[in-house]
């Protein structure tokens, strides 16, 4: 499981430097923030915090327009914030 911890974190750690990349890094972001997430799950099943980061990535994605711009892209920048403070900062 230590191995997979690892993994999830180097996951993470890529994907905050992909947000360089603006509109497009915060989509690769995205996907390799839900991976980190999935193998976190993996690691650790009973961390409560991460089945709040699938919910609200759920809502994102249910209320999401395609508009790059709109106010709902506040949701994933809480998201970022919020898996890396999991993955990297809580005690397991």
């Amino acid at each position: 499981m230590k191995t997979v911890l690892k993994i999830s974190k180097i996951l993470n750690i890529i994907a905050i430097f992909c947000i360089l990349g603006l509109a497009y890094g915060l989509i690769f972001t995205g996907i390799l923030q839900v991976i980190a997430a999935l193998l976190f799950v993996i690691a650790v099943p009973r961390e409560k915090l991460t089945y709040i980061y699938f919910i609200f990535v759920i809502l994102f994605m249910a209320i999401w327009r395609g508009n790059i711009f709109g106010y709902q892209f506040l949701i994933p920048l809480g998201l970022i914030i919020l898996l890396t403070y999991v993955i990297h900062f809580k005690k397991i």
